[in-house]
């Protein structure tokens, strides 16, 4: 549905409010099951979601029966209801479906946007600028959130969103005391502690309103109320804070001393020790939520914030402290522990606690010499007081727990390269893992650096930027300083040392010394103690973007137990990151610093043979898995090393696996012809085949085989060149390439039958029948089919025959052979099935539901097309699954089931779309228009 004018209107999606879907004059509601599904989605946007979470988010606990079906069923009703206004938002992709929102297009994420703007302004005391943006980010609301949506998920998320309105109207509240409209506040606060009786800052802010107005009574009537409510309802008293600020109340001594009025004897000094907010702060919305999530409005607490160097750990907890400087009547603690400073030791903890005792008004003579007992003053001192802490660059636990107070009322903010997971546990600490900036955050924060005039003058030059910087702050940064001393110089040149790995670091500095990555990751590096120090070294060659446990262990020649253990100290030191249990990821320029200190500090012996022992196993595993995979295929001789790697259960775990290891496995591949192993190259080709073929990675399939092919050529075995050309021939047919198909395919037929070696010509013959078959000439393929069969029965292979007569069935219902098609199809289900072969079992329940279907025999291809794409799914058959779905959607529109068929045949354009079959995606949208 467009506009008058013909433009698209734009599209908003709402939760803040009735779930809804809006679309120029049009709008969609969603509410009940519905609304639930939409409401996980806009939730997650731009993530994927897990049909199992969905299901969660829609019914709780317990689960229907099928409730993955009908979780499909409401997500094709959603695509369907957002498709009447233009809307096509909601994709597939494994293990469930994300939703992908324009660029600020969910009224979520403009009200957090607007609130952030207005957080920047209070730090910056522009309070009129963040009054404004409190009031754009509160006009974003439309009523209850996710109203008309019901159930567990739905009350908890609607009760989080109320909250993050509440806290926006809080804050807007302490910029109105800020420009002295009091009456406002009261006003405003009256309302809206109504409809919260038990938020504690909001009565607050009502007090301090209140006193200021001249109307003390009445704040201490609000006080009395506020407490009366909290004891009667929760058995809890208030806070430190709003008992101190009653006290106040009642010493008319609130806030400041009186022009005139002398300061008490028992006055103690405010420190403000905060250094300047960070200028040019940008992104990390997501973070200060967590920050504002964790520390609360009652401000007790620690939280540490972890990660590599130059992830913009200090800038994230200094902008934080300044934005919430107002909760720290008290003032604020600031101490640069250095625990990686390469020039200088450590900060001992009981030079912090001197250097704090003095700025909280202690006399020097009066602080103790032992650091127990300064530690014992400084929990004192600040027992009654309401104080930020921020203790940056901390190297271990140690040297931060004397620096946390012992009673609540204070905050303590750390920042470190490591973990200090020992806090969780001994002080219930926060733990706040910070990574790097997604794609949109840098290009945000170059832009704001650079101008959007630079960054548009030279696109590609500032893609190279945003690719090779990797999200790394610092990195981002020394790029910002580099143009900024050069501004007359083109990015491109820029651009051309980081295209480069071998001067990308060297880019990356900006002449100061210690300024640079190279010292941020050479301060981490050394801080490691050996073994784990070599791990790390060895982790920056390893080919692909992470690593699996087994592949470490390996890599690095240990046992699995010492692997991991020093695994978990390289991410203890944020240098690595578990992804998932077992697999660990290094940052692209963590990486390349890891591999050129490796060239420098092991010896290239050493490094070529953890290399080996890493491709030996990558080769083994990637065997055995497509044995699991597809157990029946034609053997070639196991990997050396293959009986020392574990087995996989079943062909899910094979198929799980080859999911995960995928870039692992083709970078292993392109790297071992550099190694001098050629065998492991055109084997890992020959087991990677199965699940590139079902998963429809047709250039990826091409590739291997370009990889196998200059192995086998230069091992010069007739057999392996012959296994090899076959493979060759039928990755380039499956990709239309017929030329080059029967080239190869010529070649291994050529030498097979120079070898005498009638199982293997088989094979061939078969691929050469599918080959035709499929690009339309039949009766050509159905020759090589019969060879086939031929051959296979000679050879007294049951499975492989049944293949043939599953082939023979196939081109003969193409030729219109139907009696023929049927009886070879039988012949074939029946030896699949008696030797258990579910993909032969699949592709003849194909040709039969197709064959029925021809016959006007629609239920009896409903139930074949059923039966074969369970099976497809079991074995991650995505290539021809979409095939099957479209046989399903053609007999379900002919039974007239128009709402199941066209549930099949958008499930079989979606798995199109992904494999890029265009042809066939055309096909299918034509259907769906019927």
């Amino acid at each position: 549905m467009g506009s008058e004018d013909g433009a698209a209107p734009a599209m908003l999606f709402r939760l803040l409010g009735p779930v809804q879907l809006e679309a120029g004059a049009e709008r969609v509601t969603f509410s009940g099951k519905q609304g639930a599904l939409l409401a996980a989605l806009l939730l997650d946007a731009d993530r994927v979601v897990s049909t199992q979470r969905l299901a969660e988010a829609i019914w709780g606990d317990p689960l229907p029966s099928g409730s993955a079906s009908r979780v499909r069923m409401l997500v094709s009703e959603a695509r369907r209801a957002c498709a009447a206004v233009g809307a096509h938002v909601i994709d597939t992709q494994r293990p469930g479906y994300v939703l992908r929102p324009a660029p600020g297009r969910l009224d979520l994420v403009c009200f957090n946007s607007r609130v952030a703007l207005a957080r920047e302004a209070v730090a910056e005391g522009r309070f009129e600028e963040a009054l404004g943006r409190y009031d754009e980010a509160l006009s974003w609301w439309q009523g209850a959130p996710l109203a008309g949506v019901t159930g567990t998920f739905a009350e908890a998320q609607a009760e989080w969103l109320e909250g993050l309105r509440l806290d926006a109207l809080e804050e807007r509240l302490s910029v109105l005391l800020s420009l002295g409209r009091n009456t406002d506040v009261v006003t405003e606060a009256r309302a809206l502690t109504g409809a919260a009786p038990l938020r504690e800052r909001l009565h607050g802010q009502l007090m301090r309103a209140l006193y200021e107005h001249g109307r003390r009574s009445e704040a201490l009537e609000v006080y009395r109320q506020f407490r009366s409510r909290l004891v009667d309802e929760l058995g809890l008293e208030p806070t430190s804070e709003l008992q101190q600020l009653q006290q106040r109340i009642l010493e008319s001594d609130a806030f400041s001393p009186r022009p005139g009025r002398p300061v008490p004897e028992t006055f103690l000094p405010v420190p403000s020790q905060l250094p300047a907010a960070p200028a040019s702060f940008t992104n990390r919305r997501a973070e200060l939520r967590e920050l504002d999530r964790q520390l609360g409005a009652d401000n007790v607490g620690v939280a540490v914030i972890s990660g590599p160097g130059g992830i913009g750990k200090t800038w994230l907890a200094l902008h934080w402290a300044h934005t919430h400087r107002d909760r720290y009547p008290d003032g604020q603690l600031y101490a640069n522990l250095r625990g990686f400073d390469d020039a200088e030791e450590p900060v001992p903890p009981g030079t912090v606690l001197r250097h704090f005792l003095g700025a909280l008004g202690v006399p020097p003579t009066v602080i103790p010499v032992e650091q127990e007992a300064q530690a014992a003053l400084y929990r004192s001192v600040l027992a009654d007081r309401r104080l930020l802490v921020i203790l940056d660059n901390a190297r271990d636990s140690a040297q931060v727990t004397p620096l946390i107070p012992g009673r609540p009322g204070c905050t303590v903010l750390v920042t470190s390269r490591n973990r200090l997971v020992s806090l969780h546990a001994t002080h219930s600490a926060r733990l706040l893992e910070v990574g790097a900036f997604s794609d949109e955050e840098a290009h945000h924060m170059l832009s704001h650096h650079f101008g959007p005039e630079t960054m548009a003058a030279d696109p590609a030059s500032v893609g190279v930027l945003l690719e090779h910087s990797g999200g790394l702050p610092l990195a981002l940064g020394v790029l910002a300083a580099r143009v900024s001393a050069h501004p007359g110089f083109p990015l491109a040149v820029l651009a051309q040392e980081l295209r480069d790995p071998a001067t990308r670091l060297d880019a990356l500095q900006t002449g100061d010394l210690g300024a640079g990555l190279r010292a941020v990751f050479a301060s981490s590096y050394a801080a490691l103690d050996a073994r784990a120090a070599r791990l790390f070294l060895l982790l920056g060659t390893a080919p692909g973007p992470e690593i699996g446990l087994p592949a470490a262990t390996a890599l690095v020649g240990l046992p699995p137990a010492e692997t991991r253990a020093l695994i978990s100290m390289l991410e203890t030191a944020s240098l690595v990151r578990q992804l998932s249990p077992g697999r660990y990821w290094m940052h692209d320029l963590v990486r390349l610093y890891a591999a050129e200190r490796a060239e420098a500090d092991l010896p290239g012996e050493t490094r070529h043979q953890a290399l080996v022992r890493l491709l030996e196993t990558y080769t083994a595993l990637a065997f055995s898995a497509d044995r699991a995979l597809y157990p029946h295929r034609p053997g070639i001789p196991a990997p050396s090393g293959h009986g020392d790697v574990p087995g996989f259960e079943d062909a899910g775990a094979a198929l799980a696996w080859f999911e995960t290891e995928l870039p692992c496995l083709l970078a292993a591949q392109h790297l071992a012809p550099e190694l001098g192993m050629d065998v492991a190259a055109w084997q890992l080709a020959w087991s990677l085949n199965t699940f590139l073929l079902r998963r429809s990675y047709t250039r990826e399939r091409l590739g291997c085989w370009k990889i196998a092919i200059a192995a086998a050529d230069r091992l010069d075995d007739p057999h392996t060149t012959a296994v090899v050309h076959w493979h060759a021939g039928s990755a380039h047919a499956g990709a239309g390439q017929m030329d080059e198909a029967t080239v190869h395919l010529d070649r291994a037929m050529e030498l097979f039958e120079k070898a005498a070696d009638r199982s293997w010509l088989a094979q061939v013959h078969h691929t050469i029948g599918w080959m035709w078959s499929v690009r339309g000439q039949p009766r050509r393929g159905l020759g090589h089919a019969q060879a086939a069969l031929r051959l296979q029965r000679e050879a007294g292979d049951p499975i492989w025959e049944a293949n043939a007569l599953s082939a023979v069935g196939w081109i003969r219902l193409q030729l219109g052979e139907y009696d023929a098609a049927r009886d070879a199809c039988e012949q074939a289900l029946t030896l699949f099935r008696r030797h258990h072969d579910r993909g032969g079992e699949a592709a003849t329940l194909d040709s039969l539901g197709k064959l029925a279907f021809h016959q006007g025999e629609y239920e009896r291809a409903l139930d074949h097309y059923g039966h074969c794409l369970d099976l497809r799914k079991g074995t991650g058959n995505a290539w021809q699954s979409a095939d099957t779905m479209v046989g399903l959607g053609d007999a379900h529109h002919a039974l007239g089931n128009d709402a199941e068929a066209r549930a099949a045949w958008q499930d079989a354009l979606a798995l199109y779309d992904s494999q890029h079959r265009r042809a066939e995606a055309e096909r299918v949208r034509e259907k769906l228009k019927l």
